[in-house]
């Protein structure tokens, strides 16, 4: 998967942002529900079930090394 691959996402999915990175998309998951990654979001429902919503830029720009954190 390339660079273009991933910005022309509106949303990336775990297991695509996995396939970029190199990690497993558990390694994703995990991450954004534990707000350790920086390039997304997971959020809860009320039933236990997790949402993830991944910035295709901020992805990009971390795996660059690129992505600023303030």
């Amino acid at each position: 998967m390339t660079d273009l691959d991933i910005l022309i996402m509106d949303n990336v999915l775990p297991t695509a942002a996995a396939a970029y990175i190199g990690k497993t998309p558990v390694f994703i998951r995990l991450g954004l529900q534990q707000g350790r990654l920086p390039f997304g979001v997971a959020v809860q429902n009320r039933s236990g079930k997790w949402s993830y919503h991944i910035s295709p830029g901020l992805l990009v720009a971390y795996k660059r090394g690129t992505l600023k954190i303030e």
